[in-house]
């Protein structure tokens, strides 16, 4: 994608005004049509020849850190660090933690005692997360006293590959420095030895078994982290060598560190369900629904971009929906696959976890598993994950996000799984009634005075927020009025036909993320439903 500088209107700088609508047969061309052909071709030129959508994660000041702090460690690489530092100077931090750590490799005075109330999670993930947490502060020295990470707070089970990486990392890292300091198990204790010898034997088979030069399954915080604990005992090594390249390769244009190095499954998976309807692109998304079909894991399932080896229920959800969406029997295989995928990881009372079943369940993803499931074939498992979602609105009729920051987006999410619900489920049918009309009225309420949404009620509309609210209200709220949300999306649209937004996504929750592209899928998405109700 191309940067593109916006100006304090919205529009972008020294650029012109967006292209007039084009006129249809009959002389006349409504803005929404207007808009959605103009977004849907600025998109469809960013697939490449084999269908996939490649757009760049932008850099993010946590994963900046810590490469500088470790290429300081390992003293390599100084003209890195210094652009690692520039990086860090310009960068505006996104939350409390980013204003810390970039405080603390430049040398500025900060203070770490409100980051770890990030870690006080609600989705049945807040010790790992405060784990992770009390690490990052923990390798820049900012541990409030008192405070030690102890990855003994976890308990043994199966976690996604990149947490039980980070565990591990953070294990050694316990035993290596001060942070264990008169707790039971010192690194005197012979057991102790003998556990964290096992760690380390782990972490280097672990790193070495994905390929050399590579980002570790694609997530740079998580190799991060292991390159730390890595370096109390092997610094310099050839794994140390290796890593490190491949995460200085890794910075974008804007010279800092992504969080991950793509996420172009889920992104193309997205972008063919929203190009799907817009007229003219048929043959493109075809490809597309190829290039997805062809990255299906052994399990059934996929991951989020190529090089992982992690499949999890939302990429899954997503690949199946377009499948299905293009066509259910030349994808059958696959889709026949991912179905058989989700039911495996569906939770006994209901509801379904990102990664491994008995993981808490998730709001997207059970969502998205009652979406990507006909209910004809799986009604015992849907039911129950129906019931899951229902029961999870809040009082004032919103819900609580979790792998996106944006409260208009879980809305969106759930209200489309409910409407699946049959007729015939006559009682839960009425119960997701119900739920509907708390939620489209929830969203009603938190309309901005400039016709746009924001990630919650009295936050700043941006682009995300207002499409995903959009296209709830569209399907969910038939006959009310979306004039101005529309003139909203349309006066922010570049020349180009593309959109910007602030990030929505969060990994680890709930940190935010920001693939630029996704601006352009969800507006796409909103504007096809809003020219198909035909009142656009």
């Amino acid at each position: 994608m191309s940067d593109r500088l916006v100006g304090p209107a919205g529009s972008p700088a020294g650029s012109s005004a967006p292209q007039p609508p084009a006129a249809s047969r009959d002389g006349q061309r409504s803005g929404a049509e207007a808009v959605r052909d103009r977004v849907a071709r600025h998109l469809a030129v960013q697939v490449d020849g084999e269908g996939a959508l490649k757009d760049r994660c932008a850099g993010r000041i946590i994963e900046s850190a810590l490469l500088l702090l470790l290429l300081r460690k390992e003293r390599a690489l100084p003209r890195a660090q210094k652009e690692l530092q520039d990086y860090l100077q310009r960068a505006r931090p996104k939350g409390t933690l980013e204003r810390v750590l970039a405080d603390a490799l430049l040398g500025r005075p900060c203070d770490a005692n409100d980051v770890l109330d990030i870690g006080r999670s609600r989705h049945g993930t807040g010790a790992r997360k405060r784990l992770l947490l009390e690490t990052i502060l923990g390798l820049c020295g900012l541990l409030p006293d008192g405070t030690r990470p102890d990855p003994r707070s976890i308990g043994p089970r199966p976690q996604a590959v990149w947490t039980e990486l980070t565990l591990c990392a953070a294990t050694i890292l316990h035993a290596h420095t001060n942070w264990g300091a008169g707790h039971p198990g010192s690194p005197d204790d012979t057991t102790h030895q003998q556990e964290l010898l096992e760690h380390q034997n782990l972490l280097v088979r672990r790193l070495a078994a994905f390929p050399a030069g590579r980002v570790w399954e694609g997530n740079a915080l998580a190799h991060l982290v292991a390159l730390h604990a890595l370096h109390t005992y092997r610094p310099g090594s050839e794994l140390m060598r290796e890593g490190i390249e491949a995460l200085v390769r890794l910075r974008g244009p804007d010279g800092g560190v992504p969080f991950i190095d793509g996420q172009e499954v889920f992104v193309t998976a997205l972008a063919g369900v929203a190009l799907a309807p817009a007229p003219g692109h048929a043959h493109l998304v075809s490809r597309m629904g190829e290039y997805i079909a062809s990255r299906q894991h052994a399990d059934g399932g996929w991951g989020y971009n190529e090089t992982t080896t992690q499949t999890d229920v939302d990429d899954t959800a997503r690949c199946v929906e377009l499948m299905r969406t293009l066509d259910e029997t030349r994808f059958r295989h696959g889709i026949e696959g991912g179905e058989a995928y989700l039911r495996a990881r569906a939770n006994e009372g209901g509801g379904f976890p990102t990664y491994l079943r008995g993981h808490p369940w998730d709001l997207d993803m059970t969502a998205g598993a009652v979406i990507a499931l006909p209910w004809s074939r799986h009604e015992d498992l849907l039911r129950p994950a129906a019931d899951v979602l229902i029961s999870a609105q809040h009082a004032d009729g919103s819900f609580e996000p979790g792998w996106s920051l944006s409260v208009p987006s879980v809305i969106l999410r759930v209200l489309d799984a409910l409407s699946r619900i049959p007729a015939s489920e006559e009682a839960l049918r009425r119960r997701a009634d119900e739920c509907t009309a708390r939620a489209t009225a929830f969203l009603e309420q938190a309309r901005g005075s400039d016709g746009g949404w924001g990630h919650s009620p009295g936050k700043d509309s941006d682009v995300l927020s207002t499409a995903q609210a959009m296209c709830t209200l569209v399907r969910h709220a038939p006959g009310t009025d979306l004039a101005k949300p529309l003139a909203y999306l349309e006066d922010r649209q570049h020349a180009d036909g593309g959109f910007t937004s602030v990030p929505d996504q969060a990994g680890p929750r709930p940190l935010p993320f920001d693939f630029p592209v996704l601006a352009d899928v969800h507006v796409l998405t909103a504007l096809n439903r809003l020219v198909a109700s035909g009142v656009a």
